[in-house]
C-alpha cells in the first residue's frame, strides 16, 4: 500500500472559489443521482467486516478513519498498476486527448473510487473518457478535490454516487469497454452475503460484449470469484491468484 498525502495548498479553498467547486458537485449530487442509492434496511449489520460498512467508508473520506482522507492508494499505486493497464487496454494517441471529439478513445468505468488518485494519473495517461463511482457521497465529494488540481480532467470525468448493487442506469447498458476495480469488490464482499454476485451482475450488465474487465482484489475466496466469472461468459485473460500481495485480475466479456 502507498499512501500519498496531497499538498495543503492545493485544497485550501483560497485557491479555487467554492461555487464553482459546487456546481460540479451538483453533476454527482443530483437528484436522479442520490436516488440512486438503496436504502438497505440496517446494512451495516451484515456486513463481515468494517471494511464493508459504509459507516466506515464515509468515517474516513471526512478524517476519522484508519487511512489518510487527503489520497489513498488501495492496493497498488498507478505505477505497479500501469504495466498491467497499458498491456491490455492500450493508450490513445496522445493527438486524442479530448473524450469529447474522438469517440473511439475507450470507455472506462471505475466502481469504489474512493479517494484513490487513480484518475488523474489514467487520465494523465491518455485516457480521457472515464465514468468513476462511489457509494459514499463523501469519496465523491474528495475526488472533485482532487481532480480540482487539473481542470480539464476535473471537467471531463464524470462522477457519481451510486451503489454497485444497483447502478439503475439505463443508458449505461453495454456502454463501457473497460471496468477497472481495485479493493471494491472486496469491500462489498465484505459488506455481507450476496452482496458481491448483485454488484458483478450489474458490471456484466454495462460492459460490452468483448469488453475487458480488470480487478485488484485479495479478499473474495477464488472458488467464489470462479463463480462470478464462470469460463462459459468470461475469458480468463490473466489469473492473479498467485500473486503474491493482492491478485491481478484481467477477463474478457465473451457474451
Amino acid at each position: 500500500m502507498r499512501t500519498k498525502t496531497i499538498h495543503t495548498s492545493q485544497l485550501n479553498p483560497r485557491y479555487y472559489h467554492e461555487h464553482e467547486k459546487q456546481q460540479l458537485l451538483s453533476k454527482s449530487m443530483s437528484e436522479s443521482a442520490t436516488e440512486d442509492i438503496i436504502d438497505y434496511d440496517d446494512d451495516d449489520s451484515e456486513a463481515r467486516s468494517q471494511f464493508g460498512t459504509r459507516q466506515y467508508w464515509d468515517d474516513m473520506y471526512i478524517g476519522m478513519g484508519d487511512f489518510s482522507q487527503e489520497e489513498y492508494s488501495w492496493y497498488y499505486s498507478w505505477d505497479t498498476v500501469k504495466p498491467y493497464f497499458t498491456k491490455y487496454v492500450p493508450p490513445p494517441p496522445p493527438s486524442k486527448s479530448l473524450k469529447s471529439e474522438f469517440s473511439n478513445i475507450p470507455k472506462i468505468l471505475i466502481p469504489g473510487i474512493g479517494n484513490d488518485g487513480i484518475l488523474l494519473d489514467l487520465y494523465s495517461a491518455g485516457y480521457t473518457n472515464i465514468t468513476a463511482f462511489d457509494y459514499s457521497a463523501n469519496a465523491i465529494d474528495r475526488q472533485h478535490d482532487l481532480l480540482y488540481t487539473n481542470p480539464r480532467a476535473l471537467k471531463n470525468i464524470d462522477l457519481y454516487v451510486k451503489d454497485a448493487r444497483n447502478l439503475n442506469e439505463t443508458n449505461w447498458i453495454e456502454k463501457f469497454d473497460v471496468i477497472f476495480e481495485k479493493g471494491a469488490l472486496d469491500a462489498i464482499y465484505l459488506s455481507g452475503d450476496g452482496n458481491v454476485e448483485m454488484a458483478v451482475q450489474e458490471f456484466t450488465s454495462v460492459l460490452k460484449v468483448g469488453g475487458i474487465f480488470m480487478s485488484v482484489s485479495g479478499v473474495v475466496p477464488e472458488e467464489l470469484r470462479r463463480e462470478l466469472f464462470p469460463m462459459d461468459q468470461w475469458e480468463w485473460i490473466r489469473d492473479g491468484s498467485d500473486d503474491l500481495k493482492a491478485g491481478y485480475f484481467v477477463w474478457k466479456r465473451t457474451r
